[in-house]
């Protein structure tokens, strides 16, 4: 038995999708968590999970590593000598953390009509919220799982959810349900003008 559809057409049909879904998205910054590590300055409490305001090195360490560092022509010094107050480095929390973002395009969508399946927020949650509906590739699942916020138009977003996958297959997609107190601003090129 022949089939119907040729794989090259499959393969068009897919190219052609591919760039509708690219031209109807738009690109989101997605944070993940950031990566931390402790301080070189000043020692960590895991106890407290703090540092504890002392450094690890002495004065004339201090002194000699900024030497070296100058011989090896290093510009400005990481290293810097304290005796009280917090650790000038990491500013008391005892670790540093390096921020992680991505940027991905997905398909968004300001306040949703849900029809009446929409999520109900409290006085307790977050009363008076925005909702935004973000349509993305199933490949991303992990990233929006484990990420900690979204910046969708430069609006700041939390994820309300765990990302649901919608579909059948390979036909499926992935949405994600966010929510912020901000307002959106409106986008100059979406006013409808009045043309009488």
């Amino acid at each position: 038995m022949k089939r119907r559809i040729s794989e090259k057409t499959k393969r068009k049909y897919k190219k052609r999708i591919n760039s509708v879904i690219r031209d109807l998205g738009r690109p989101i910054e997605v944070f993940k968590q950031p990566a931390k590590y402790e301080c070189f300055n000043c020692y960590y409490d895991k106890l407290t999970a703090t540092s504890t305001n002392e450094c690890k090195w002495t004065a004339v360490e201090t002194i000699a590593k900024q030497q070296e560092y100058a011989a090896a022509g290093g510009v400005g010094f990481r290293y810097k000598y304290f005796t009280r107050g917090r650790c000038p480095i990491c500013k008391g929390q005892g670790f540093l953390s390096t921020v992680r973002k991505v940027w991905i395009d997905c398909k968004v969508t300001w306040a949703p009509s849900t029809n009446g399946t929409d999520l109900t927020y409290t006085a307790a949650g977050v009363e008076g919220s925005t909702i935004v509906e973000i349509k993305a590739d199933p490949k991303h699942h992990r990233t929006f799982n484990n990420c900690s916020s979204i910046r969708v138009d430069g609006i700041e977003c939390k994820i309300s959810e765990i990302p649901i996958l919608r579909g059948i297959g390979n036909k499926s997609v992935m949405v994600i349900t966010a929510f912020t107190t901000d307002k959106p601003g409106i986008d100059r090129d979406e006013i409808i003008k009045d043309y009488t």
